[in-house]
């Protein structure tokens, strides 16, 4: 034989109690339906829950009672990983309840998490419709218009939201939000440090304010934000890792080192080239020598490989060491260099070129080089087509990159 529960019992005593239940009767089972249901959801249990909801609505589906137990039904199924049957459950409730604003909000932010951007925003524009005072609204819509691209349409709910609620930070990030991807970066930086005004420590507005510094090449101040991310989120957080990323994109790829193990760069004016190797002591002699560029980022292999990009010359510059041989006459006897390498392999592993170049002595056996006014420079790009940065494209033994 079943027992039934106290709750049960109740519920059965008061419906067949009397052959007509009364309308406070019905309030009364499906107030208890959606109070059960409402501490079942509390605990997480979904699925007793879910029972409970359509339990009250059942009882009376036109009801303040059925009214929140759609709204927790809707919720209790979505949690439960139903989120088809939640969507259907909104739609049955804007059906019963069509001037309430509410469940056409949760219907579109059940779609725009699921990617349904556009139905999303009919809802959004619908709850609108119904409910004008809400800025929460007027939020989600923006939003809509927003990952739609509708700049313009996001920009003007934004300005409603600032109307509504001018001390909300949020606000003022999705209105910057919407002016840097809109290519609005003065407005942009603006309205973002508005919004770090109100909140100092809002991550997703040093996020965004980040992306713009990287976007307009103010790589510095983006470096700023993306470690004030690492300190907040840390290193494995999506926006710290999309930050670094575009960081990464718009920078201009910099020499970090330059070494050659087999040849003294620091020999000046005056060295004799037969003191470099025994090898160049007989006149016409050469030899090649390789030099590793060390890069800071990832470089494009076709550019880096390609001789014409890189260029060895005599420094005519105090910026590159000096003036070669210190700006004296050139003896007769110095010998000249190739002003391209013979070869350039790139390792992508470690992003370096090893550069492979020829020291060739004179036909008398007395050649001369000054070694350390030598100048190497690269003008080509990474992986993402930047150029080289300009402060640091060149290797000189006395300057080093610059």
């Amino acid at each position: 034989m079943e027992i039934q529960t106290a709750a049960e019992q109740t519920t059965a005593d008061i419906l067949f109690s009397s052959t007509t239940p009364t309308s406070s009767m019905i309030e009364y089972v499906s107030g208890q339906a959606l109070s059960r249901g409402i501490d079942a959801y509390s605990d997480g249990d979904y699925e007793k829950a879910i029972k409970e909801f359509k339990l009250a609505i059942s009882f009376d589906p036109y009801s303040d009672n059925a009214l929140d137990a759609f709204d927790y039904l809707g919720s209790a199924l979505d949690g439960n990983g139903d989120t088809e049957e939640a969507m259907r459950t909104y739609r049955q409730a804007i059906a019963l309840f069509p001037t309430e604003d509410g469940f056409n909000t949760s219907l579109g932010n059940l779609l725009f998490a699921d990617g349904q951007y556009d139905e999303a925003l009919e809802q959004y524009k619908a709850a609108v419709s119904k409910n004008t005072s809400d800025s929460e609204i007027y939020y989600s819509l923006g939003q809509a218009y927003l990952t739609l691209e509708q700049y313009d349409k996001a920009e003007e709910q934004f300005k409603k939201v600032i109307q509504m609620s001018p001390n909300e930070s949020a606000s003022y990030y999705a209105l910057g939000q919407t002016y840097r991807e809109a290519g609005k970066y003065t407005d942009a930086e603006i309205q973002l440090n508005k919004a770090l005004a109100i909140e100092q420590d809002f991550a997703s507005a040093h996020y965004e304010l980040g992306m713009l510094y990287a976007e307009t090449e103010q790589i510095d101040k983006a470096q700023t934000e993306l470690d004030f991310l690492a300190e907040e989120e840390g290193t494995d957080s999506e926006s710290y890792s999309n930050l670094q990323y575009t960081i990464d994109e718009n920078s201009a790829p910099r020499f970090i080192a330059a070494y050659v193990a087999n040849l003294n760069l620091a020999s000046g004016p005056g060295t004799k080239v037969s003191t470099l190797d025994t090898s160049l002591a007989e006149a016409g002699a050469s030899k090649n020598y390789t030099m590793t560029f060390a890069f800071d980022k990832e470089m494009d292999t076709a550019s880096v490989q390609n001789i014409l990009n890189w260029n060895i010359s005599r420094s005519t510059s105090s910026s590159t060491g000096g003036y070669y041989n210190w700006g004296a006459k050139v003896s007769s006897t110095e010998i000249n260099l190739s002003s391209m390498p013979i070869n350039v392999i790139y390792d992508s592993e470690t992003l370096s070129a090893k550069i492979t170049f020829k020291i060739s002595q004179n036909a008398s056996g007395n050649g001369t080089i000054d070694l350390s006014h030598l100048v190497f420079k690269f003008q080509g790009s990474d992986i993402y087509g930047n150029s080289m940065d300009t402060s640091a494209d060149q290797y000189n033994r006395l300057s080093l990159v610059v």
